[in-house]
């Protein structure tokens, strides 16, 4: 319900702004020997390009402050109108959790200066109000990005932002998973990880998404270091977690065929 009153209203405000827009556009941009006639195409024109532009900053900022971080950011899925979603990729695990919180308001700042670019055509005259294209889905992708929500188990950058920040159990599960795989992804082996990092960690609820991941990774440690027993152990309750999550992370679900192997022996 939160969800579709966050998309409504947001759409609804960059409806409305994208009239006011328009006039403002239509008023102050002229182009020689034509009129309105072609002018208003060239503002709904402009207008598309500018949510496609908006979009790919978004993306974009989390792809360049990601690779600075040394977060290994790779797109997942690019949707206009709804929250687009990154995979994150980490090399050591090191200040984890500054990194994170850079790489996930990349993408905000990026379109709050689109949004100010936006509000400054509309106060200039002449063909800097042609900047005034970029406020309306600005406003759009800065109210559903920064309102914390979450939707099928996959949290917005707003809500992401608020855990890091707050300290929020969720988020410092997510870190130590993150530490972990970056520790991996930097040449140690994941049967060598410590094995208290992978229980030294707050208690979630078994529909959070981290826990869900934890619980996976924890199948995966026990069988790299053949503990068959333990392995199996964590790959029953992941399994009994998998209701609960987003349709993507279910292709990368371990495999049952050694598992059951293991019961049998």
């Amino acid at each position: 319900m939160k969800s579709k009153i966050i998309f409504w209203s947001s759409l609804i405000i960059s409806l409305a702004l994208a009239v006011v827009c328009g006039y403002i556009f239509c008023t102050r941009v002229t182009f020689e020997n034509s009129g309105l006639e072609s002018v208003i195409p060239a503002y709904i024109v402009l207008l598309f390009l500018s949510i496609i532009f908006s979009d790919l900053v978004h993306e974009g900022a989390h792809l360049i402050v990601g690779l600075i971080c040394g977060m290994g950011i790779k797109p997942d899925k690019y949707r206009i109108f709804r929250t687009s979603s990154v995979n994150v990729f980490p090399k050591g695990g090191r200040a984890m959790r500054a990194r994170m919180i850079a790489t996930t308001s990349a993408g905000l700042i990026a379109n709050l200066l689109c949004l100010v670019l936006g509000i400054t055509g509309c106060c200039l005259p002449e063909y800097f109000a042609v900047f005034s294209v970029l406020l309306p889905y600005s406003v759009y992708i800065v109210l559903i990005n920064a309102v914390p929500d979450q939707r099928n188990g996959a949290k917005n950058d707003g809500c992401l932002l608020f855990e890091l920040i707050t300290g929020a159990d969720s988020a410092r599960v997510m870190l130590q998973i993150l530490r972990i795989q970056g520790m991996v992804r930097s040449g140690t082996k994941l049967s060598e990880v410590p094995e208290a990092m992978f229980f030294e960690v707050p208690q979630l609820p078994e529909d959070d998404l981290n826990f869900i991941i934890l619980t996976q990774l924890r199948c995966e440690y026990y069988t790299q270091r053949g503990n068959d027993s333990e392995a199996y152990k964590y790959f029953l309750r992941f399994q009994d977690l998998i209701q609960y999550l987003p349709s993507e992370y279910v292709q990368s679900a371990p495999s049952h065929k050694k598992h059951n192997k293991a019961k049998n022996e």
